[in-house]
């Protein structure tokens, strides 16, 4: 996903209306599937689907930022015109943080283009991450007393 977005924009240039940024969005998530725990009917959910894929940002960014660092870093990102991805590439490892906001950002820029109510997007993608990380911390807890 990370790559798709990269790869729009690289294509949009120097500076980004809100249109534009909805755009690298959409172009984020087109191909992008939907999580096992989303049935058929997510697929033309964009909340489902946008919280799916905040979801997968987060658990990418697993040792790198908190999803709250992201999403405060996403937020700023949105009211800004310049984009900033060309200086984050070529920072390297350093800025992968950054390009992971601007993903973010374009992918509520689309949500919010379309009517959807940011914070449901936000909040469930919280929610599934927070259960997903529980639910391997657990498991990982549980193989450890297994072999004690």
């Amino acid at each position: 996903m990370v790559t798709a977005f990269l790869a729009a924009s690289a294509a949009a240039g120097t500076t980004l209306s809100p249109a534009a940024r909805a755009a690298l969005g959409r172009a984020t998530v087109e191909d992008y599937p939907l999580r096992e725990e989303d049935g058929p009917d997510d697929q033309d959910d964009p909340v489902a689907m946008l919280s799916s894929a905040l979801t997968d940002i987060y658990h990418h960014a697993d040792g790198i930022q908190t999803p709250h660092g992201l999403l405060g870093a996403a937020l700023m990102e949105i009211s800004t015109t310049v984009s900033m991805v060309p200086a984050l590439q070529a920072l390297g490892d350093d800025g992968r943080p950054g390009i992971l906001a601007c993903t973010i950002a374009a992918l509520l820029s689309y949500g919010d283009e379309h009517g959807v109510c940011l914070h449901e997007i936000t909040d469930r993608a919280y929610s599934y991450w927070a259960e997903e990380v529980e639910e391997e911390r657990y498991m990982r807890r549980r193989a450890e007393r297994r072999t004690q």
